[in-house]
């Protein structure tokens, strides 16, 4: 019997067999493809509602560390994952660093965190973070770093505890106002005052050892006025700031540093003075001092020095468009009794120099200035910071011998620093 001439009726179980195979095929592409897509769908849907549970979270901590409630809670729907209170410790280090040459501040951060699979969402710093599979880390809420360019506050949440629990129910996670330290300004602490001391580096970093230290480390970099750097090794972020030289009067020799001057002010110098003492108390007598800045191939040169009877006043600038030199004399003639000391105020408004040379640097002529001018104008000229290096004579009493130094610093200039720690007992039930 042939099929083609077959009058057997054989199609409605053939198609009963073909339905049965579309069925089975179909029930198995969904249970292969659609049953995961699902699940991970609803991971999806459950970490996006951890996410913004978190950033309530964050909302309410606020007011426990920072502001004047004792106490908070928020609820997290778990949706199969786990919530664990991590404090700082070796195998879960969650830390700041806040240090220079003269200081070193360290305090302890913690972390509440939500684990889901290969994703996790973490409350830390004051800030909430997120890490998705491979390693890959982001900021959903900014941490409590506020700097503006002069003053940098730093509240740093401290978060202690060690409840963890998992599930598919609801998780209330409970923030308990603890102590408030301030670390910074400390007086009790050795170099903890304001203004920052710029130290001999002139800067003060901020160091953050976290999971997420990538993440910390593309929000410092929204911050104007900073220098930004990670150490995959060690899982930290690097922030540096650079800070203001220290003002006041100070010991000769050694370096006068003008850091960040605010070079938008045409007078950027409130007080620079020298006040300089004879070695062998004779009057003055072949008394030399001299101090050289140099900014690229630009450089100024300070000097006083007693000529004869006079004692003088020398500024040297040097730069591309030329030489000017300029002269005056700070003690003049036949003085009835020379002293053994001199202050040499280089803002002296009524004490003028003179100069010979094209002022190619100046606008408008003009061979007699007043040394005020003629400093503002340089250190004007000369940029942002300017280091000058104090010839050691053997005419000078350093013993004696000061130094004065004030200026406007311009933006970008760590000025004023406060750093607290607040702590915070979190319970999960």
């Amino acid at each position: 019997m042939k099929l083609l001439s077959s009058e057997t009726a054989a199609s409605e179980v053939i198609g009963h067999l073909l339905i049965l195979f579309i069925t089975i095929l179909g029930v198995g592409m969904i249970a292969l493809y659609g049953v995961p897509a699902i699940y991970s769908l609803e991971d999806i849907a459950n970490s996006k509602n951890s996410e913004q549970a978190f950033t309530v979270l964050d909302s309410r901590a606020s007011r426990v560390t920072l502001g004047e409630s004792p106490l908070q809670v928020t609820n997290i729907n778990l949706g199969g994952g786990t919530l664990t209170v991590e404090p700082n410790s070796t195998t879960n280090p969650s830390f700041m660093v806040v240090n220079s040459s003269n200081f070193n501040v360290t305090i302890p951060m913690g972390k509440i965190k939500y684990t889901l699979g290969d994703r996790v969402v973490s409350y830390e710093g004051g800030g909430v973070w997120a890490q998705y599979a491979g390693g890959g880390t982001v900021m959903l809420s900014p941490p409590e770093i506020h700097y503006n360019g002069w003053t940098l506050t730093l509240p740093v949440i401290n978060v202690n505890g060690s409840a963890s629990v998992g599930g598919k129910g609801t998780a209330v996670v409970s923030f308990k106002k603890g102590a408030t330290i301030i670390q910074y300004p400390n007086a009790s602490k050795t170099g903890r005052t304001n203004p920052v001391n710029g130290s001999s580096t002139g800067k003060v970093n901020l160091n953050i050892t976290s999971d997420y230290y990538k993440a910390w480390a593309d929000y410092a970099r929204t911050l104007s006025y900073t220098n930004v750097s990670v150490n995959d090794k060690n899982k930290t972020a690097i922030i540096e700031l650079e800070v203001i030289s220290p003002m006041g009067t100070f010991s000769l020799p050694g370096q006068i540093v003008i850091r960040n001057v605010n070079t938008s002010n045409p007078t950027p110098l409130n007080n620079f003075s020298v006040n300089l003492f004879d070695i062998q108390m004779n009057k003055l007598n072949n008394m030399e001092w001299g101090t050289k800045a140099r900014n690229g191939d630009t450089t100024l040169e300070l000097k006083v020095e007693k000529e004869g009877n006079n004692f003088v006043v020398k500024i040297d600038y040097h730069s591309s468009s030329g030489e000017e030199e300029w002269e005056g004399c700070l003690l003049c003639g036949s003085v009835s009794s020379w002293p053994n000391s001199i202050n040499v105020d280089f803002l002296n408004k009524s004490m003028n120099l003179t100069t010979t040379d094209t002022l190619n640097s100046w606008a408008g002529s003009g061979q007699s200035r007043s040394i005020y001018d003629i400093i503002q104008h340089y250190i004007s000229l000369m940029g942002s910071d300017i280091t000058f290096t104090t010839d050691e004579t053997e005419k000078v009493d350093y013993s004696k011998s000061q130094f004065t130094l004030n200026y406007d610093p311009g933006p970008g200039a760590l000025t004023y620093l406060h750093i607290t720690e607040n702590r915070a007992d979190v319970g999960i039930s």
